[in-house]
Formats: C-alpha cells, sequence, structure tokens
C-alpha cells in the first residue's frame, strides 16, 4: 500500500499545487494532507476542506492555526475527515479519524508540540505524549490496520523523540509546521516510518509562506506588520511511504521536494 503525506499547504497556491500533484500521481492508495495554512495562510474553511478532499484527499490535519478562524470552532467538529490536535483541550473536533478504504482501515492522530505554540496555545495544552498513547488505545479498539501521527511541532527534539517513543506502537510518526522539509526520513527496524518534518506546499518565493517584504519588515524594524500570504508559484514538498501489505512494515520511504 502506498501513502503520499503532504506538508503544510500554504494559501491559494499551495492548494492549486496539490490539485495538480494529485491529478498526476496515479500509483497512490491513501493521502494525508496537513490543511491548517491553506486558507489565505491562516486556518481552514469549508471551502478549502471540501476542495482539498476533492482532489482526492483522504484525511486532513491540522495545527497551531485552529484560532485564527474564529467562525470555524463550532465547524471542525462537523468535518469528519479533519483531525484536529488531540492534546488540545479547549476545541470541540475529532481527536483522530478513521478513513476505510478498499477493506483498509487507516487511523490519523493529530498532536500539537510544546514549544513556542504561543500563550493561547499553551494554556490548553495536554501533554502530547500521553495523549498519544490515549488515542491509539482508542485506535486500535476499533481495528485499524495503520496508525499515522502528525506531529505539529516547533522543536525538533521534540518530533525526534516522539517518534522513537513511538516506533513500535504507530506505522508513521511525520513532523509538520517548520514549513521547511528536513532529510532525515527513515524507517526504523520496527517497520516505523519517519520525517522530523515534511515541509510547506505553498509559496516558492516568501518567508515559509509569508510575503517577504512583511517578513523582513518584521524582523528589520520588530513592528507588527499585518499577515499577508504570498502568491506567486507553488512548491511541493511530501513524502511517499510503501509498505508490506502483509506485515503492515514501511519498506520504502521516499522524499518529494520539488
Amino acid at each position: 500500500m502506498r501513502f503520499l503525506i503532504v506538508g503544510d499547504i500554504v494559501g491559494k497556491t499551495g492548494v492549486e499545487r496539490l490539485k495538480q500533484e494529485l491529478e498526476t500521481r496515479k500509483n497512490i492508495d491513501f493521502c494525508i494532507v496537513n490543511g491548517e495554512n491553506s486558507a489565505s495562510g491562516r486556518g481552514i474553511r469549508t471551502k478549502e476542506y471540501d476542495q482539498i478532499l476533492g482532489f482526492g484527499v483522504d484525511i486532513i490535519t491540522m495545527g497551531n492555526h485552529m484560532y485564527y478562524r474564529k467562525e470555524m470552532a463550532s465547524e471542525y467538529a462537523k468535518l469528519k475527515r479533519l483531525a484536529i490536535p488531540a492534546n488540545l483541550t479547549n476545541l470541540v473536533g475529532n481527536k483522530n479519524v478513521i478513513v476505510e478504504k478498499n477493506g483498509i482501515k487507516v487511523g490519523v492522530i493529530n498532536l500539537l508540540g510544546s514549544f513556542a505554540m504561543g500563550d493561547m496555545i499553551t494554556k490548553n495544552l495536554e501533554n502530547p505524549f500521553k495523549v498519544v498513547l490515549e488515542q491509539i488505545e482508542e485506535l486500535n479498539k476499533n481495528n485499524v490496520d495503520y496508525i499515522f501521527v502528525d506531529f505539529h511541532a516547533e522543536a525538533t527534539a521534540e518530533k525526534i523523540a516522539m517518534g522513537q517513543f513511538l516506533k513500535d506502537k504507530v506505522n508513521c510518526v511525520f513532523g509538520t509546521h517548520t514549513h521547511v522539509q528536513t532529510s532525515d526520513e527513515k524507517i526504523f527496524d520496527t517497520g516505523m516510518a519517519y520525517i522530523t518534518d515534511v515541509g510547506m506546499t505553498g509559496p516558492k518565493d516568501s518567508v515559509l509562506g509569508l510575503k517577504t517584504e512583511v517578513a523582513i519588515k518584521r524582523f528589520l524594524t520588530g513592528d507588527y506588520a499585518h499577515y499577508e500570504c504570498s502568491d506567486n508559484d507553488a512548491m511541493f514538498n511530501a513524502i511517499e511511504i510503501e509498505y508490506d501489505d502483509t506485515t503492515k512494515k514501511a519498506i520504502n520511504i521516499k522524499r518529494i521536494n520539488e
């Protein structure tokens, strides 16, 4: 079974690039996408949710931009294929998502890291290492065939520790959030696939998706500058993982940076 995991979708051009890629990649059995920046770089709306699923994506994960679309707070739970961070305590949504496809049940857990996520996040966050065990137990009770964990975190050490912690408990741990793809993709001897950060599918000429001139103004002057998502051509960051259908162990992982 082949899985495609796509890094943080940023803005309109990121959404458009995702569509183009999924139209040409025909050998994928299941697709997971982080969509927390798909709405102009901040959050997700039902518009982007419907678009992304319409391209053939199976499950969408989120992250720290859960609060930017206030109108979505009461909507998250209605979006059945949207996994919100399971360790975030003050928003209602799907703490894990199970999708059955071709007789195979795939469960996805989304978590937020503990460092540099801002006061609003930090004060409403449970320990991701404890919460993930609860979510894994719930998925196992539902007899899933595969478990994937999107760890949306800033600190590389925290992501690597999560990978080590779960190497014999899940099928894949992939990091998101930094928008910079890491080159440490690997398969543990347990058969679990891992990468510290999948990267970004969003505007190339930008600072993590933000207009370059806005980012430079922020750093140069220290003054507040309104967020503006860049709208130029998008890069595509993802990983493709192939699993043995019998053992459910990863046998190949390929990093995509185009």
